[in-house]
């Protein structure tokens, strides 16, 4: 008997079996490596032409690249160099224009040496996106985002100074201070001017703040401050000038001592001393030189009379060493002589030395003290000037005590309008050495 379920598929299963079985066939593997080579190929010639384009930008700026709106894109460095040179060529044409004083100063940026730092500048545009990954150099390239470099002007600081001196110079006008004359009881006074002063560290601060910003205008135009400068000694201070405050005379021979000696008071005669202001012995009478007219004379030196140019001047600072006492002013800065003179009281004398020993006060008064001096035939006299209030109804008298034939003590006195002393202070001691055999 034969069996009838050795075969119960159906037809349509049949057939779906035998579709199974024939979908890795030979022609479908085919059509699959074809594709695969086709989608290797592609892959690799898409990367081989993207290597080779970010190759080629290896040692060119990446797109993109702007200075002044000149595009850089795709420039290597010498490219690069020579475009930059060229807009620096452009920005020496620009200038600087100083207005001062209603005055016009200018100057080039070429005369000015303008440069920049190529350098740093190129570095600096060719090394961006050149560390980066494969695919963000690609993108850099394909879709770029534009950037703007910008750079310093650099400047030869040594002629940009030159320039705002030359400024100074043809726009500061220095102020004139008042003067004074007195002869015998008159007093001439000369007026006072103002003077101008160019803030010259201001402006050559505001020209470098400006000149290094490379989109600065083709005409740089700057306002220079000008100062307007009072004069240190006005003539309504010296106004108040109305009395002779103190005075002292001394004696000396002719001959080459007595001519340094003229020469120095002259030197002095005049001078004003404002309030708070120190008065030098050594600065007022200028270096005792050969060219300042000096002459060889006597002069104290380690123990020995021996001759020195400007011997004499020291009888001048004695001289004005008593009359500041008489005036109940004291020294700042005094010292006594080696050895003793004879122009004045032992302990009441001082010296001076170029550089070295100098006699010194300050002007305590609220007003102006001037210093009245005149020398010839033998007779030097040096007068002290001021308010007639400034010595408060005080009269001084310098006293020297001799403690021996090479010392002695100073004091200051000071006698009110009874004559009754209500001042009596200690100076200070000086010794002497012997004079030589």
């Amino acid at each position: 008997m034969e069996n009838n379920n050795l075969n119960t598929k159906t037809p349509k299963e049949v057939v779906k079996s035998n579709k199974k079985s024939t979908i890795f066939t030979p022609k479908f593997l085919k059509i699959t490596l074809i594709i695969s080579l086709i989608l290797i190929i592609g892959v690799g010639y898409w990367f081989f032409r993207n290597i080779n384009l970010i190759n080629n930008y290896a040692n060119r700026t990446y797109p993109g690249a702007y200075i002044l709106s000149k595009d850089l894109s795709g420039l290597n460095k010498d490219e690069l160099h020579n475009t930059l040179v060229s807009l620096v060529d452009n920005i020496s044409n620009k200038e600087v224009s100083v207005l001062a004083n209603d005055q016009i100063f200018n100057i080039s940026y070429k005369d000015l040496d303008a440069n920049i730092n190529y350098n740093e500048l190129e570095d600096k545009i060719l090394s961006f996106g050149k560390n980066e990954g494969f695919f963000k150099k690609l993108k850099l390239i394909k879709k770029p985002e534009n950037r703007e470099y910008e750079f310093e002007v650099l400047f030869n600081d040594e002629k940009l100074t030159s320039f705002v001196s030359s400024i100074s110079n043809s726009v500061d006008v220095s102020p004139i201070n008042a003067s004074i004359n007195i002869s015998g009881a008159g007093i001439n006074i000369s007026n006072d001017s103002t003077g101008l002063k160019l803030n010259s560290s201001a402006l050559l601060d505001n020209i470098k703040s400006k000149i290094k910003d490379m989109k600065a205008p083709n005409v740089v135009e700057i306002t220079g401050d000008v100062e307007v400068v009072e004069a240190n000694i006005k003539a309504n201070a010296l106004g108040t000038v109305n009395n002779k405050i103190s005075s002292f005379t001394t004696h000396y021979p002719a001959g080459p001592s007595g001519t340094n000696l003229q020469i120095a008071a002259n030197n002095i005669d005049n001078i004003i001393v404002m309030p708070g202001e120190t008065f030098s012995t050594e600065k007022a009478i200028g270096p005792t030189t050969i060219e300042n007219g000096f002459v060889e004379a006597n002069t104290y030196v380690a123990g020995e009379v021996v001759p020195g140019v400007g011997g004499g001047v020291c009888q001048v600072a004695s001289t004005l060493y008593n009359t500041m006492l008489r005036a109940g002013i004291i020294p700042t800065e005094r010292l006594n002589h080696m050895m003793k003179v004879s122009y004045v009281p032992i302990g009441l004398d001082a010296t001076l030395a170029d550089n070295l020993i100098d006699l010194k006060f300050v002007n305590e008064f609220d007003y102006p003290i001037v210093v009245n001096s005149y020398a010839g035939n033998g007779t030097l006299t040096i007068e002290f000037w001021s308010n007639n209030s400034v010595k408060n109804g005080i009269t001084y008298e310098p006293v020297s005590v001799p403690l021996g034939p090479l010392s002695a003590d100073a004091y200051l006195h000071g006698y009110n309008s009874n004559g009754e002393l209500v001042i009596n202070q200690y100076l200070d001691r000086s010794t002497y050495q012997p004079l030589p055999n």
